[in-house]
C-alpha cells in the first residue's frame, strides 16, 4: 500500500519488471525453497526516471529568486522521490527543508513522522501527527500512521479509533480492513474474525488486498492465492513486485500471530527483498524484523 498525495500520484507510478516463482504458506507448514519462493526481478535501470526527476528539481533549486513557497514545494518533491528509492536520510533532509520553509505542508509532517516511528521514537512522532491534525484534521493517512505509532506500543483501544477512521474514509480498500483486523486481533480478538468476515463484504476486486483478506479468512488456499498473483498483475496496474511486497507481509503477520517467529522472519525478509521502498508493507517488514532481532536478544 503506497500513500500518495493526490496531486503527487502521476509522479511515482514507474513499472517494474519482474519474473514468477512459487511459494507456499498458511495455517499449514511453510514451504519455501529456491525453486519455490516468488520474488520480484530487479533491473539497473529501473528507477532512472526518478533519478532524472531528482536531478532536474536539483537544478531548480540552484535557481535564485525562488520564493519561500515555492522551494518548499521543491523540496517536498525530491524527498518524496528519494523516499521511493530507499534514501529515507535524504528524504528526511528535504522535508525538514520544506517545513523550515513552509511549516503549513502536513505531508511533510506526515513522512517525518512516519520516519519517526520507524525509528522507535514514538513520542515525538506522535507529537507530529498530532500537529499534523491541528493543519488538517481530516488528513487520511495520518490517522493510519498514529494507529501504527499505537498499534506498536500497544495502546490499541486508541489505534483501533484511529485505524476505524482511516477505515471508514475508504471501505473499499482492503489494507484498512487488514489493519482494522490485526489491532483488533489484540485489542478484541474474540470479535475480530467476524469483523473481519463483515468487512470484507465491501471491498473492491480492484485491490490485491482483496485476495489476502479472503485468504485470512479461509476462503483461499494458499496454492489458489499465489496463483491469482500473475492474473491479477497482467489485469491491473500494480506490478508483481508490489503485489509481492503486500502479500509476503501480510503472511508474515499471520505467522507472527500465530507465534511462528521463525515463519514471519523469513517471510518479511522476503517482503523486503522487492525493493518496493515507498510502501507502507516493505516500511514495516523492516521494523518487525528490527523488534524480532531486539526480542531474540538474551
Amino acid at each position: 500500500m503506497k500513500q500518495l498525495h493526490p496531486w503527487l500520484r502521476g509522479l511515482l507510478l514507474f513499472p517494474f519488471w519482474v519474473c514468477c516463482l512459487t511459494a507456499c504458506v498458511n495455517n499449514e507448514p511453510i514451504f519455501l525453497s529456491k525453486e519455490k519462493v516468488m520474488l520480484a526481478e530487479q533491473h539497473p535501470n529501473e528507477h532512472i526516471e526518478h533519478e532524472v526527476m531528482i536531478a532536474h528539481i536539483s537544478e531548480l533549486l540552484l535557481i535564485k529568486g525562488l520564493k519561500k513557497e515555492e522551494r518548499a514545494i521543491l523540496h517536498f518533491e525530491r524527498g518524496v522521490l528519494y523516499d521511493s528509492l530507499g534514501l529515507w536520510a535524504l528524504a528526511r533532509y528535504d522535508f525538514d527543508q520544506t517545513l523550515a520553509l513552509y511549516p503549513k505542508l502536513a505531508a511533510a509532517f506526515n513522512y517525518l513522522g512516519l520516519y519517526l516511528l520507524l525509528e522507535e521514537d514514538y513520542s515525538t512522532s506522535l507529537d507530529i501527527f498530532n500537529v499534523l491534525f491541528e493543519l488538517d484534521p481530516q488528513y487520511e493517512y495520518a490517522f493510519l500512521n498514529r494507529g501504527l505509532n499505537f498499534y506498536y506500543v500497544g495502546r490499541y483501544e486508541l489505534a483501533q479509533r484511529d485505524f476505524l477512521q482511516f477505515y471508514q474514509a475508504d471501505k473499499s480498500d482492503p489494507y484498512r480492513t487488514l489493519w482494522l483486523y490485526l489491532n483488533e486481533l489484540k485489542h478484541k480478538p474474540q470479535e475480530a474474525k467476524h469483523n473481519l468476515a463483515q468487512r470484507a463484504k465491501g471491498l473492491s476486486d480492484e485491490y490485491w488486498g482483496t485476495y489476502l483478506v479472503q485468504y485470512y479468512l479461509g476462503n483461499l488456499s494458499v496454492n489458489a492465492l499465489f496463483a491469482q498473483v500473475q492474473q491479477f498483475a497482467q489485469s491491473n496496474r500494480a506490478t508483481y513486485a508490489e503485489i509481492l511486497t503486500e502479500t509476503y507481509f501480510y503472511l508474515a503477520k499471520l505467522k507472527l500471530n500465530l507465534g511462528q517467529l521463525n515463519e514471519a522472519e523469513t517471510l518479511f525478509k522476503l517482503a523486503i527483498a522487492n525493493q518496493v521502498y515507498n510502501f507502507v508493507e516493505y516500511r514495516f517488514a523492516l521494523f518487525e524484523l528490527l523488534k524480532l532481532k531486539q526480542s531474540s536478544k538474551p
